[in-house]
């Protein structure tokens, strides 16, 4: 008789495909799954930029998720899943059964599995997160993950453009056109479909890493083309988002990408991307010197009255706008706030407000030091004037650093765990790195190394972690070979 593929319960070849799925092909719907995700996000973002639908963009989150999921268990049965991803997925393991001793302790039981509206980061996203960053060790090829890194790439260019339609004075709905904490109107700030300035500015920064290495390193016209663009989109876009982490950002993005060119000795190639980043940066540094005059900014402290132009930074805005105004998951800012036992601070300046933010978690990981208040329960420590979150001012929902905000939230143990998962990413990473002369291998290693440092200045958001997670997997798993899987 001839042979036939294997089926299970009787089943058809063709409704098999789980069986009789091949290495290369469980590659590509992993590859699919990780770019549907880069699709769903932004489309699902719209409708709570336009009509503020709290939970369609933890929609997308969890239909990518929950795929991801699934075929991380498909890899599991049929023995695709490398050896050394066992240590990581034991890290990510122990991550989710303490978060789940966090929910336990949490203040709200609800907003610990599914997030807060708008924010969606509970319990829930970090199951797929960890999918996500499985996914991301396993899909294979170089190629695939190319492919994957110029899917990020065309999604930076699309809140690259998104964000113009919202600095240029049209009338485009934003929620940063004007800082209501800060009492200035006209700012005409870009978030793009990232929720936030700073999550935008995160974004692009890292983003341009690959791009400039790319730029040098391809032959390809047509990739050269688009990684000309990004760079300069990118550049001018972080730049504009008038907030540390997209300044401080995109800088240390350049100077990483320099020391790269320098010691591959690859000077004469980076001419043209120096010039553009720099053109990029330079632009957008002009265009926030001039934009109070250009956007008509006006402040309402003590009557309207004009902004002068001038560098500023708006961090402390941008962060209770968010919370306060788009999302409603923290209490208005308030000069004067003397009740709040945190004290006050002026939102006006950057050291004070991060000080402020800083201090006042750190209270709280004091208070809550093993399972913290709860995944995505931070503003509940601060209540101490009304039930209602609003009600109470100066309180916050973000603390402005990402290892405060999952002390504060789950615990110094979650803390050390996700920290040992990002140590054994970066030396898994830089291991790969030294052993082979890849410009794809070092641009999404300095990427991860580019993102945790910026996280000490910024926080995570459902639009921006979810790539971290993807490329901290492929970084994992740069140095295994391809066929390399648990027997």
């Amino acid at each position: 008789m001839p042979k036939t593929a294997k089926t299970i319960f009787g089943t058809t070849e063709k409704s098999n495909f789980i069986l009789n799925m091949t290495p290369e092909s469980y590659y590509q719907y992993n590859l699919k799954i990780l770019l549907g995700f880069l699709i769903l996000m932004p489309l699902f973002c719209i409708p709570l930029e336009f009509f503020k639908v709290y939970s369609v963009p933890g929609m997308a989150l969890s239909i990518a998720g929950v795929f991801a999921i699934v075929f991380v268990f498909i890899g599991f049965m049929k023995s695709e899943t490398p050896k050394k991803l066992f240590l990581p997925a034991c890290l990510l393991g122990g991550m989710l059964i303490w978060g789940l001793v966090s929910f336990y302790n949490s203040y709200d039981y609800l907003i610990s599995i599914f997030g807060d509206d708008g924010r969606s980061e509970g319990w829930l996203s970090m199951l797929f997160y960890g999918g996500f960053f499985l996914l991301g060790a396993q899909l294979g090829t170089d190629d695939n993950r190319l492919k994957l890194l110029h899917g990020m790439l065309w999604l930076g260019l699309a809140e690259c453009f998104w964000s113009l339609l919202q600095m240029l004075p049209l009338g485009f709905p934003s929620y940063y056109k004007s800082l209501e904490p800060m009492l200035i109107f006209n700012v005409y700030l870009p978030s793009g479909l990232t929720g936030s300035p700073i999550s935008l500015g995160v974004m692009l920064s890292v983003l341009l890493i690959p791009a400039l290495l790319e730029a040098v390193s391809t032959e390809n016209p047509k990739r050269k083309l688009l990684n000309y663009i990004c760079i300069f989109c990118f550049s001018l876009t972080a730049i504009r988002t008038q907030c540390l982490a997209g300044v401080i950002g995109i800088i240390l993005a350049f100077v990483i990408w320099l020391i790269c060119i320098l010691i591959k000795k690859s000077g004469k190639k980076a001419v043209s991307c120096l010039v553009i980043a720099l053109i990029g940066m330079i632009l957008g540094t002009v265009w926030n010197y001039v934009s109070p005059s250009l956007n008509g900014m006006y402040t309402s402290i003590s009557g309207e009255t004009s902004v002068s132009d001038g560098i500023y930074f708006y961090d402390g805005g941008v962060m209770w706008e968010d919370s306060s105004y788009r999302l409603e998951t923290s209490g208005y800012y308030v000069r004067n706030a003397s009740d709040n036992p945190n004290g006050t601070f002026d939102i006006e300046n950057i050291s004070d407000v991060y000080h402020y933010l800083w201090s006042s978690t750190l209270k709280i990981i004091k208070s809550y030091p093993l399972a913290g208040s709860g995944q995505d329960n931070l503003v509940y420590p601060q209540i101490y004037q009304s039930l209602i979150v609003t009600a109470n001012p100066n309180t916050f929902d973000r603390c402005g650093n990402y290892y405060l905000q999952i002390a504060g939230t789950m615990g110094i143990p979650m803390l050390l765990l996700f920290l040992a998962v990002a140590v054994l990413t970066a030396v898994r990473g830089g291991i790969a790195v030294r052993k082979e002369d890849n410009w794809l291998h070092t641009g999404i290693f300095c990427t991860v190394l580019l993102y945790l440092i910026l996280m000490f200045i910024s926080t995570g958001s459902i639009t921006v972690t979810p790539l971290f997670w993807m490329l901290a997997g492929i970084c994992i798993s740069l140095h295994e070979p391809e066929n390399s899987s648990v027997m």
